[in-house]
């Protein structure tokens, strides 16, 4: 027994990867990514599931604060579907079950590739197998119900949906654009519908019983009766229909989003465009839905943010109601903003600069340079054209951070550096202009947060007063661009490299410099 104690252990040391003193420990800034959310509804209360990369979390609708993490999968999570207490997660092909983000159990495993398109059809859960097929398992013995086969060439499955009230039957729309109304029970293809013209991108329900909308690649919506085979609506929007999603608190409104990042917004009395939120995401929105009689609309993206937008107003056009997101590029730089680890800023490729808690998610969130989202709307542009460039180096110190700016950064190719407040959570009083118009190439604060230092790229180091921005001092001796500055923490010395390949030591007050130290 001693033996096989000792070949587990051995066996599980092998398994390791990476390193034995650092093991992960959480990830900050996660949302969503590009597969659609799930909702589900306990009572009058909402949670939306979200899959990122190999795990998933749940929030809940009233403040998007994180409920629960789910376990990290073995492969990226493909889809996810919640149904009560439980959560359905398709990842390598596997389906796992977890209940309150913990695994509990596995659908009855099937050798077709990756799953997705998670959906529910009463007793069953219904996906979409990788290699054309439509998987149905039976969700209270977790065993495989039936599988439905295509040839690829003639059909190939894009979308799958329930129509109210039919008894069995399911609708599979098809990338050639046609649709097939299917009996599960006897697996029989009930009837065929000739083709659109386009690939059937999405397909939902619409509150008309008898009516599918259909959102198809060439940017047309189609709202059809399945029973008398019938167009009733023809719409079309700018990209292909990535979503689609209908109000049901008695206003005859439906949304449609695109995959530049887009929402249209349509008045279905009038069969009109009633608004477009351009710009509403900055990338591909893989998934929109109504909440259930309520005038809000969830939206979450590629670009890693969920958004939920409210009609308040007797235009019919939504405002921002409260959002949560995280970088959708790579962070280019990341420091502790405080000596207790707790905050963590964040500087990424998307132009942001991001604020996070180390220990509490709701807190987390983006530094804002204004009413950006006000102003692309009125010159119809996205809000990331409107952002500052993208920051090079930042530095901060909480010191004075309740009396004044406590953070700077310097842009790309820019000749500015900008103050912030991380009490506001904003941009700051100042812009900081380089004396001799080079551009500024390195940043720091002083320990007691009093001074900040711009390192130019001609060589020279300026000193400036956080709390007034007016320059203070001009340290002059590197011939090339400064690429980092420090201080200590008495203000006694003021430390600088540059690409002459040197190490300066100045003296703090007189701006003398002390030593140099050839690298």
């Amino acid at each position: 027994m001693v033996i096989a104690d000792k070949k587990t252990r051995v066996e599980e040391t092998e398994k390791q990867e990476g390193s034995r003193l650092y093991q992960p420990f959480r990830a900050l800034g996660y949302i969503t990514s590009s597969i659609p959310h799930s909702i589900q509804y306990r009572g009058q209360a909402a949670f939306i599931t979200t899959g990122i990369g190999r795990s998933f979390h749940i929030y809940d609708s009233e403040k998007i604060n994180l409920l629960f993490v789910g376990p990290r999968f073995d492969a990226d999570v493909v889809s996810v579907l919640s149904i009560g207490d439980e959560t359905f997660v398709s990842s390598g092909g596997q389906v796992t079950i977890c209940q309150r983000a913990k695994r509990v159990g596995e659908l009855e495993s099937v050798s077709r590739g990756e799953i997705s398109n998670l959906m529910q059809f009463g007793d069953y859960i219904i996906a979409i197998s990788e290699d054309n097929a439509v998987v149905i398992w039976n969700r209270v013995t977790r065993e495989l119900f039936t599988e439905i086969e295509f040839e690829s060439e003639s059909f190939t499955v894009t979308a799958v949906v329930h129509p109210s009230t039919y008894v069995n039957k399911i609708v599979i729309g098809s990338a050639q654009g046609s649709m097939q109304v299917w009996n599960i029970q006897t697996r029989r293809c009930l009837y065929e519908f000739k083709s659109f013209g386009s690939s059937i991108a999405c397909m939902v329900q619409a509150p008309v019983i008898d009516v599918l909308a259909l959102g198809l690649l060439d940017g047309r919506i189609l709202l059809h009766n399945v029973k008398l085979d019938s167009p009733v609506m023809q719409l079309a929007q700018e990209g292909r229909v990535t979503s689609l999603s209908f109000r049901t608190d008695d206003v005859p409104m439906m949304a449609t989003s695109n995959a530049e990042g887009d929402v249209a917004l349509w008045d279905l009395n009038n069969k009109r465009l009633l608004h477009v939120l351009q710009g509403a995401h900055d990338s591909t929105i893989p998934s929109i839905e109504f909440l259930a009689g309520q005038p809000l609309l969830l939206t979450s993206s590629a670009d890693n943010s969920i958004k939920e937008w409210l009609f308040d107003g007797q235009d019919g056009v939504p405002r921002l109601l409260r959002h949560r997101s995280g970088h959708f590029a790579s962070p280019q730089m990341i420091r502790y903003h405080d000596d207790d680890g707790r905050i963590i800023l964040s500087a990424g490729r998307d132009r942001s600069l991001r604020y996070f808690s180390v220990f509490r998610d709701a807190q987390n969130v983006e530094l804002s340079q204004g009413s950006l989202v006000r102003e692309a709307r009125a010159r119809k542009v996205k809000v990331n054209e409107l952002r500052l460039p993208q920051i090079s180096q930042f530095a901060s110190n909480p010191a004075m951070t309740k009396d004044w700016d406590d953070v700077i950064t310097c842009q790309q190719n820019s000749t500015n550096a900008h103050t912030w407040s991380s009490d506001r959570k904003a941009l700051g009083k100042y812009t900081l202009m380089s004396s001799d118009k080079s551009v500024i190439k390195a940043v720091a604060i002083s320990a007691c947060g009093n001074f900040g230092f711009l390192g130019l790229a001609s060589g020279v180091i300026e000193m400036v007063n956080m709390q007034s921005g007016l320059s203070r001092k001009t340290f002059i001796g590197h011939t090339k661009v400064v690429t980092g500055i420090q201080t200590d923490a008495c203000n006694q010395q003021m430390y600088s490299t540059s690409l002459d390949g040197t190490l300066r030591i100045w003296d703090f007050s007189s701006g003398k410099q002390l030593h140099c130290v050839e690298l």
